[in-house]
């Protein structure tokens, strides 16, 4: 029987061929979605990411009814009721300046600035206490409940096109605690330390395992799963507290005479503010105390935030002996 050859095959180099870890690192970062790096502004950059694709994309598309509109989307599209609440705040009594007489419009403007102050402290509130207690479980963990996702969504042609767009959102990898990106920080393993597991080994390594273990992933994950849970229902918690810190804290009589142009003006108005809060009234008990309470109690579910998935996920792992008896006999059925 005659042989046939592959000449396709008998002429290839016989090196081979390879495509480099820069190139791959390359490829995947320009076409697929990825976790990007890091750095100390992503906070800032995908917030502001979301913001202009809420007014500008996902508004329009909702209301559209596109088939295209996702829970991202949906979810992300919480910014905006809270930004027009807030500016219908602030302006509820400016607006309606023109129809006070001098005396009363000077009232108007000081209550208007400590509205204002309020509303911004409210969430500047909620968004520090938050980065604060993700920080400290990042540095005890290893775990960044913070790491972003640089997602790449296909979407669906509509309106005429012939091909749907591609769009980029800024999800968290663990912003489902039942379905983490594993298969992301798996490629970021590859990618950036040659090792598919690197993010679950340094988890353990931060756990306590002493030795590696031969399927980091089953063991990390359910680690990484209990710290993202409990977090969750601790911030659930502290965010109404420390909100309505913000807010007391926006309604002290320092933010009356605030001069907006003058950065020192505000850190000044805010230094003031704090003791304000701290010192209260002596109308009675209550109000004499109140701020006393917020303040601490705020500082106090902040550190408690951090400190309980900390302490959960460091306790040592399971070095029970097997219970199973290796000299008994077993029969199979």
């Amino acid at each position: 029987m005659q042989q046939v050859q592959n000449s396709s095959v008998d002429s290839l180099p016989k090196i081979g061929y390879r495509v480099s870890k820069e190139n791959k690192k390359e490829n995947i970062y320009k076409s697929e979605s990825h976790i990007p790096k890091q750095g100390p502004f992503m906070d800032i950059k995908a917030g502001a990411h979301k913001l202009t694709n809420d007014i500008l994309t996902y508004f329009p598309k909702g209301f559209s009814g596109s088939k295209n509109s996702n829970f991202y989307e949906y979810l992300s599209l919480g910014m905006v009721p809270y930004i027009i609440g807030s500016g219908m705040l602030i302006g509820l009594y400016g607006l309606a300046n023109g129809k006070f007489n001098s005396f009363d419009k000077g009232a108007a403007n000081k209550f208007a600035k400590r509205m204002g102050a309020g509303v911004i402290l409210y969430g500047l509130g909620k968004w520090l206490s938050k980065k604060i207690a993700h920080l400290g479980i990042f540095a005890s963990t290893g775990i960044n409940l913070d790491w972003k996702l640089l997602n790449k969504v296909n979407e669906l042609p509509e309106n005429g096109q012939e091909k749907g767009l591609v769009r980029t959102q800024y999800p968290g990898v663990f912003d489902s605690a039942d379905f983490p990106r594993k298969d992301k920080t798996a490629v970021w393993g590859e990618l950036e330390h040659g090792n598919i597991y690197a993010f679950e080994d340094k988890i353990l390594k931060k756990a306590g395992y002493k030795k590696e273990q031969n399927a980091p992933n089953q063991t990390a994950w359910p680690l990484i799963r209990a710290v993202k849970v409990r977090t969750t229902a601790l911030e659930n918690i502290s965010k109404y507290i420390v909100a309505a810190t913000g807010v007391a804290l926006g309604f002290q009589k320092s933010f009356e005479n605030i001069e907006l142009k003058k950065p020192t003006s505000i850190l000044k108005s805010l230094k003031k503010s704090f003791g304000q809060l701290w010192e209260g009234n002596e109308r009675n008990f209550a109000s004499k105390h109140f701020g006393k309470a917020l303040l601490i109690g705020s500082a106090l579910a902040t550190l408690l935030t951090w400190l309980i998935p900390t302490l959960e996920f460091k306790s040592k792992p399971n070095t029970m002996v097997s219970k199973v008896d290796t000299k008994k006999e077993f029969e199979v059925a």
